[in-house]
């Protein structure tokens, strides 16, 4: 495996934000939390891309098959339940279900954003964008106690045989007093299709602070 800290080029990011919706995708969450009032254990689950926008393939001269894209959307959709705890026969296990939409704009850049549901699910307003490359130096990761407007460390996505590279990308979302660091790996193979992928949210704040790691294959 090579992790990759420059930032991909435009075709790359183009390829990873459309293999995403080419089939659904196993969830494993583990939650971790100081307050004894927030979840902590383990969720397993479904997620899946399905396209909301879909992209305008062109063929240009001397370049081959290419993507334009107008802000194209496509929507993240999990679900899934928490097992139920060891020792307490009966208790059924917690159901949970969530839905984002994901953004390419036409200058190829990616990032995230809260879903409106009604009628149809759109964009509502952003969560974060995201920053690629990095090493996690020079302050860049969450510091101590997470202060400051560091990033924190991706976990490794899910092993897959064969030659893949990993792609890291990072942003940051505070709501109100409540800081929300985000970091994201995708394992890429050769043709650039991402073959599993992980996210970590880390939240901290008067009342919370909340680890999360996401692994999907």
């Amino acid at each position: 495996m090579t992790q990759n800290m420059r930032p991909p080029s435009p075709s790359t990011l183009s390829t990873l934000f459309a293999t995403l919706t080419r089939h659904p995708w196993h969830l494993h969450r583990t939650l971790k939390s100081d307050n004894p009032l927030e979840l902590n254990g383990t969720l397993t689950g479904t997620a899946s891309f399905t396209s909301l926008t879909p992209s305008t393939e062109t063929d240009k001269p001397d370049t081959g098959p290419s993507f334009t894209f107008q802000d194209r959307d496509i929507q993240y959709h999990e679900e899934g339940e928490m097992p139920t705890p060891p020792g307490v026969p009966g208790m059924v296990g917690l159901r949970f279900t969530k839905k984002y939409i994901w953004r390419m704009s036409e200058g190829g850049a990616m990032s995230v954003w809260f879903a409106k549901v009604g009628r149809e699910v759109e964009a509502d307003y952003l969560f974060h964008e995201f920053v690629f490359g990095g090493s996690g130096e020079k302050g860049e990761n969450e510091g101590e106690n997470g202060g400051g407007e560091g990033y924190v460390d991706a976990p490794d996505p899910p092993f897959v045989k064969g030659e893949t590279e990993v792609l890291v990308a990072r942003g940051n979302h505070l709501c109100i007093n409540d800081m929300y660091r985000t970091a994201y790996a995708f394992r890429v193979g050769g043709s650039g299709e991402v073959v599993s992928w992980a996210s970590r949210h880390v939240v901290k704040g008067p009342k919370k602070n909340q680890d999360i790691v996401n692994l999907y294959w």
